[in-house]
């Protein structure tokens, strides 16, 4: 019986956290204007550096992608776990797909809900070879698109 419990909880202990882990905030707007500001930052070129890729305004639901992240913006923003093969790559450049989710929080309130899906990629120069590694994020950007939906401007995008 102890046997049959310490392979369960071996078996529990070893599950992988979560990588895409949402951030999640209320903010002091109506939902609409939560979700049109988000809109207008995600397709506005002066305002960031992504590519609106669907908005759903039935459900309220954004998804854009940030490419072209360098190391600076990367070391910000995101952690990749790498194994030892990878340790000799060099990161050349990293993608963001994001999602926010809004919902009504009474009526001049939104629960706004962020993650982010980071892949980078590394390249081993000698043989020209490189790998894409899925990452994890640090939850700056996440924190950022919160304050935007909020009215708030965010901190400068690196």
């Amino acid at each position: 019986m102890i046997a049959v419990l310490a392979t369960i909880a071996a078996g529990l202990w070893a599950q992988e956290v979560p990588r895409v882990i949402p951030r999640r905030a209320t903010v002091d707007r109506p939902l609409d204007e939560a979700y049109g500001t988000l809109k207008h930052y995600f397709t506005d070129s002066s305002l960031s550096q992504f590519t609106l890729l669907t908005a759903d305004d039935k459900s309220h639901t954004l998804v854009a992608k940030r490419s072209g992240l360098g190391p600076n913006d990367w070391n910000e923003l995101a952690f990749c776990k790498t194994g030892g093969e990878q340790m000799v790559y060099t990161f050349t450049a990293g993608t963001v797909i994001v999602t926010a989710k809004m919902d009504a929080y009474g009526k001049h309130k939104t629960f706004v809900s962020v993650s982010a899906d980071y892949h980078g990629t590394y390249t081993l120069a000698l043989a020209s070879k490189s790998t894409d590694i899925a990452c994890l994020s640090k939850g700056v950007l996440e924190n950022n698109l919160i304050a935007v939906a909020g009215g708030t401007a965010p901190a400068p995008q690196p």
